[in-house]
């Protein structure tokens, strides 16, 4: 068995100066145009993202729980397909895999504009979530295979760091086009999120397929038990669930948390850029940080981030609307630090445990679980939300507490080969 690193991707001796000085122009043509894809497809994707839930309540009046439990079923879909997809994407190619959910992506964004009813907004969400499932795990299984281990932790800072310079952009866009409030509005958003999804299609032949072949025919293909059988991934997942409701309550579930005390939806957009902004920042630095140092304390840290963002959001709910603007945009940094230890580490952790035959089904199920958290999220945090406004943030910061103490207690299991950040 054995990598496919031909073609564009393959690495080269600027790539593997991406190891210690990470810059764009250190990587290969072919991994310049994904990162600047990325970008561009992300602001798309974060417009969307950030103003869903606004759409199904306040503009088509489905009322919040119903809108809340449409939005979260995209991350329940995920949860349901990704293993699936995982799989798919070790079977027939991690690129062949992305391709697909790249278009299926595009169909739901169309058909958002169409969206009058619950269970319309339900059926198309679920189809975001189909197509959500293809293209994560792929595109990480992807990235996985294309470069060098040595490579991985810088490959993972640029895609997050990308991921997040497309999500402050979109986040201001999103908010100005939507400002009026209006159907017409929003679909002019729906347009730019199609727009976005083309630019990423287009870059997507220029990278290897991202395939491990057998090389004999009789050999038996691995499947999830091999996976299931990684105890230790099995507990890092169980820790994951904290930093994902972490993530669906900061950063998903925020913008009708603050169109709800009052604040506008331009300044919500510019609010949702403070946490991107900050990832984009301290991304770079964050990897220097973290090298050479103990992956579970990193985790622990990046938990410890959360926490006081969660902190501030408490408080939130009984200031003034200028004060609790404020204390947004700094609980929107907090979790960007956070968000900076998660891809300096996370990533390259689970790319490093995976034999490359499974690698997409490591990505899967880690998606799965990631997902399914800021899709709970959404459902719950709507529920609670129409109860009681001030509850919503003890939830995350719970789970916070609870995510930093499940890392640390992972230091001594953590097998040796990968405990250290390259």
């Amino acid at each position: 068995m054995r990598r496919e690193l031909t073609g564009p991707g393959r690495p080269t001796r600027r790539t593997l100066a991406a190891v210690s000085t990470p810059r764009l122009r250190s990587f290969s043509p072919a991994l310049q145009r994904f990162f600047v894809a990325t970008v561009v497809n992300m602001i798309g994707s974060a417009a969307l993202f950030g103003f869903v839930l606004i759409y199904f309540h306040e503009v088509r009046g489905i009322p919040l729980g119903q809108a809340g439990l449409a939005a979260g079923s995209t991350s329940f879909m995920l949860v349901v397909c990704t293993p699936v997809a995982g799989a798919m994407s070790d079977r027939f190619g991690a690129r062949r895999v992305l391709t697909s959910g790249c278009l299926l992506s595009i169909v739901a964004a169309v058909l958002y504009a169409f969206v009058d009813t619950f269970p319309s907004a339900l059926a198309v969400s679920m189809l975001l979530g189909v197509a959500n499932a293809l293209w994560f795990p792929a595109q990480s299984a992807l990235l996985a295979l294309i470069v060098q281990p040595e490579e991985r932790p810088a490959v993972s800072a640029f895609q997050r760091a990308s991921l997040n310079l497309g999500a402050a952009l979109g986040g201001v866009i999103g908010g100005l086009v939507v400002r009026d409030g209006t159907v017409e509005a929003f679909r002019w958003l729906f347009a730019l999120n199609v727009a976005t999804y083309v630019v990423f299609l287009a870059v997507l032949p220029g990278l290897p397929a991202g395939r491990v072949p057998w090389e004999h025919a009789h050999e038996r293909r691995p499947r999830f038990a091999a996976v299931l059988a990684d105890r230790f991934f099995l507990r890092l997942l169980a820790t994951d669930v904290s930093v994902a409701l972490g993530f669906g309550f900061l950063f998903a579930f925020m913008p009708v948390y603050a169109s709800r005390l009052g604040i506008g939806t331009a300044t919500i957009g510019i609010l949702f850029t403070f946490g991107a902004a900050s990832v984009v920042l301290t991304q770079i630095p964050t990897l220097r940080w973290v090298r050479g140092r103990h992956r579970m304390h990193s985790l622990a840290v990046m938990n410890v981030w959360f926490l006081a963002a969660f902190v501030l959001m408490v408080t939130t709910s009984r200031t003034s609307v200028a004060v609790a603007i404020v204390l947004i945009a700094l609980a929107q940094v907090l979790g960007g630090f956070g968000e900076a230890v998660l891809g300096a580490v996370r990533q390259p952790l689970t790319s490093d445990l995976a034999p490359p035959a499974l690698v997409g089904r490591y990505f899967g199920l880690s998606a799965m679980v990631f997902n399914g958290g800021m899709g709970a999220a959404n459902a719950i945090g709507g529920v609670v939300m129409s109860r009681s406004l001030g509850a919503v943030w003890l939830i995350p910061l719970a789970a916070s507490v609870c995510g930093a103490l499940g890392s640390w207690s992972l230091r001594h299991r953590i097998p040796a080969a990968v405990a250290i950040s390259a």
